[in-house]
């Protein structure tokens, strides 16, 4: 690395030379898509919503590949030799197999009287018999994995309990363990391949709508709550139908149905494939093992112990031992980076930070592009400068990409051909089918006319050749609408410092010094030609030891100004993004000039600006004041208290609707603290936000004066912002003598009146624990009002 003064002089070389590192490509700006699973919805909401939001990250679709694709590419191989025809020749001749078809399976399940758990029960004694043919014909292969029934209980995990797949895959090992104590050992860490079994059929909406959801949180249940997955399967049935499931970081998809009652082979290649497969081949990570299984949802610091080899790019490999989580948040979304972050020691007992993340394989990994941003740095600012950043950025201990049989490990990587099949309209799978009412029953809306769709259903046939098919439930899609497909890599890295994040720092002191650094470091990062395009306060720290600082992390996502590089899609919180950003337009243009009669001139096209870093900065201590409360003076008039509600929930929705946002900035003269209700004690930190925002506001319209061409060039940034805002924060401050002995409290959470759960929930005890014990707690209800007039409304 560039920056090889810092740490422990046994550090593992980095690689990353500044002189031969690629050059980041040029593009365009990357689109933006927000995960629904940051939600309330998801992170507060009953089972059902939680689904629900799970299929809205997806898009509501995931592509629908042929079955004999998927099982040449993504089910494990079978075991060397096996012949699935010879098997099925055997199962015949014991009769497991009739003219009728399978044994167990005398009706269609649609015709059953009994529950579908009883039904589809006669699936073990087709699994047992499968397996004992496989033994009798190759007597030296040994089992894996087995099916488990256990319908009504729910795994549990360090979250708690939420939903109960209809049977599932396990661990030899994993199964005699559950049959000795289910409550201890049936966990969702222990489940290789959830599926789930109805008995009607697929042409039943609302059966077919509760399989898929159910299949598709469990697939993500696993990958959200274990680590140590980089993939995972599912099956679903419906009467005679099976469908196969699978889910990465890149991409959750489906098969085309098969009959299982008539497709024999199909059946047992599934079964026997999950039976004698490998860990690995089920998805599980080898470069990353539980080495202490034992938990306590009850207990937060009781949590499984991870060991996690991290690899550089010279090959060498050190292992290192989780203390406790740090942030999972981001891998609730399944097609995403996964974030997560841990606070570690290796073998010598020294903690440090890791961060494991699935990386769009068009970026390069962080420690390339910490080392690109310095040695630009280093050109253009000197070495004065050079020193001061390397200060507030995390310092890399070891990191590289991660290898799975010498070969890194990527999304596309996991297909043994290595690539996806095209897909087409006809190629993708609705989740969630509504229910199509009868056109002649509504009124007509002539703005409709001459839309041009596809309907798409479960199975890629249209539903609506006739008319009793019509009151069929379908799903409509554009044709231009397709699942994005992800191409991912495996990376990590190992940071020397460990700080406390803003989202953690309850000292408003700290967090002025904290900002203070931030915006330092991006003076320079900004002079330098780059912007860093992803700051918040889970990536801003306050770090105390020796020289008390801010650091700033997470470069993924740095760029130089002008570079124009665009990936598929950027995920994340808005919380913190800058309104403009968000809406991908400039939002401060002054009226387009005169013309002579013709077109109006067309605005400069948009692009990300050192303006949009500092504009997420002043976000950062919006959320502070608005999510917290002074612990000597808390707030506890209710008009007050309804007002602060509303606002935070207006400008942090996490949805990407910024007019309300702009508005705000836009209107400093009204920012106070009786505006969005904040304790009078707050007030010195409430005028550094107003004066901050006029600052910017003045700045970004400077900027963007011009109309054809916005540039935000070293005199706005330095005489218009750095020299008129860091006065505003720093150590000459008098606002620091004002709020030095403030110390924060978190605001307790909103208890909506009328909120339940349901009876699956209740039982498993979800939802447990989320109030806060300190400050007032008041319920909202539909007539609640504040007697607060609202001042930004548009």
């Amino acid at each position: 690395m560039a920056d090889n003064s810092h740490g422990p002089a046994n550090r593992p070389h980095m690689t990353a030379n500044p002189a031969s590192s690629p050059v980041l490509p040029i593009a365009k700006e990357t689109p933006y898509k927000s995960r629904t699973t940051d939600l309330s919805k998801y992170r507060e909401g009953v089972l059902d919503g939680r689904r629900d939001a799970v299929i809205e990250d997806l898009g509501n679709m995931v592509p629908e590949v042929d079955l004999h694709w998927f099982f040449e590419n993504l089910l494990p191989p079978l075991p060397n030799g096996l012949n699935i025809q010879a098997v099925v020749n055997q199962l015949q001749e014991c009769g497991t197999i009739t003219e009728a078809g399978w044994a167990g399976f005398s009706m269609d399940p649609k015709v059953e009287r009994r529950h579908e758990h009883i039904v589809f029960a006669r699936l073990a004694p087709i699994f047992q018999a499968i397996i004992d043919t496989v033994i009798k014909l190759h007597p030296s292969l040994q089992q894996t994995f087995t099916l488990l029934l256990q319908p009504k209980r729910l795994p549990v995990s360090e979250r708690g309990r939420s939903s109960k797949p209809d049977n599932c895959w396990v661990s030899m090992e994993d199964a005699e363990n559950i049959k000795k104590d289910p409550s201890r050992f049936y966990t969702w860490y222990s489940i290789a391949s959830p599926a789930e079994d109805k008995r009607l059929a697929e042409s039943s909406r609302e059966e077919r709508n509760k399989n898929v959801a159910q299949i598709i949180y469990n697939l993500q249940q696993i990958m959200s709550l274990d680590p140590c997955r980089r993939f995972t399967f599912g099956k679903t049935m419906q009467n005679r139908h099976m469908r196969v499931w699978f889910a990465c970081r890149g991409y959750v998809l489906t098969t085309k149905p098969c009959d299982f009652l008539k497709d024999y082979n199909r059946l047992v290649h599934l079964f026997i494939a999950f039976a004698f497969s490998s860990r690995q081949g089920l998805g599980w990570d080898p470069t990353m093992t539980c080495i202490n299984p034992q938990f306590s949802p009850s207990e937060p610091r009781k949590r499984r112990v991870y060991g996690i080899e991290v690899r550089n790019d010279k090959g060498e490999v050190k292992t290192f031992k989780t203390v406790r989580i740090l942030a999972d948040y981001a891998a609730d979304s399944t097609v995403s980076r996964a974030t997560r972050v841990w606070l570690v020691e290796d073998d010598e007992g020294v903690e440090h930070v890791l961060k494991d993340v699935w990386l769009d394989t068009d970026r390069h990994p962080e420690h390339e592009i910490r080392a690109q941003m310095l040695a630009d740095v280093l050109k253009e600012c000197g070495p004065e400068d050079y020193a001061t950043l390397q200060k507030h950025l995390l310092t890399p201990y070891i990191g590289g990409r991660v290898y799975v049989e010498g070969v890194v490990d990527t999304t596309d990587g996991i297909m043994r051909n290595g690539e996806m099949p095209q897909l087409s309209p006809g190629s993708i799978f609705i989740l969630k089918l509504e229910k199509t009412l009868n056109p002649l029953s509504q009124s007509r809306d002539p703005a409709s006319a001459g839309t041009y769709t596809r309907s798409l259903t479960g199975t890629g046939k249209g539903l609506s050749k006739s008319r009793k098919s019509r009151m069929k439930s379908q799903a409509t899609t554009t044709l231009q609408s397709l699942p994005v497909l992800r191409h991912k890599y495996h990376y990590r890295i190992v940071f020397i410092e460990h700080g406390q994040t803003l989202f953690e720092e309850k000292s408003l002191l700290n967090v002025y010094i904290t900002l203070t650094s931030i915006l330092t470091a991006l003076y320079i990062i900004h002079r330098s030609g780059w912007v860093h395009r992803d700051i918040s306060c889970g990536n801003v720290y306050f770090y105390d030891k020796d020289d008390p600082r801010g650091i700033l992390g997470d470069l993924e996502y740095a760029r130089r100004c002008e570079s124009t590089e665009a990936h598929q899609l950027r995920t994340g919180t808005l919380d913190f993004m800058a309104s403009e950003v968000i809406l991908q337009r400039w939002d401060h243009l002054p009226l387009p000039p005169e013309d002579d009669g013709g077109d109006f001139p067309q605005p400069s096209a948009f692009a990300y600006n050192p303006l949009h870093d500092l504009e997420s900065c002043w976000w950062l201590l919006v959320y502070i004041l608005l999510h917290n409360d002074d612990t000597a003076n808390v707030q506890a008039d209710p008009d007050a208290l309804i007002l602060r509600h509303n606002v935070t929930m207006k400008l942090f929705t996490r949805r990407p609707d910024t007019s309300w946002r702009g508005n705000f900035m836009r209107n400093p003269g009204i920012i106070n603290v009786q505006t969005i209700g904040l304790s009078s004690s707050l007030a010195p930190a409430v005028r550094t936000v107003s004066r901050m925002a006029g600052r910017l506001v003045r700045a970004f319209t400077m900027a963007e004066q011009p109309y054809t061409s916005v540039t935000v060039g070293n005199t706005i940034l330095k005489e218009m912002v750095y020299d008129m805002i860091l006065p505003l924060i720093n150590e000459d401050s008098p606002t620091r003598a004002e709020i030095r002995n403030i110390h924060l409290q978190t605001i307790p959470r909103v208890v909506v009146t009328g909120e339940k759960r349901k009876a699956e929930e209740e039982d498993a005890g979800v939802g447990e624990g989320l109030e806060d014990e300190q400050g007032p707690k008041f319920k909202k209800s539909r007539t609640q009002t504040s007697s607060i007039t609202d001042p930004f409304s548009a």
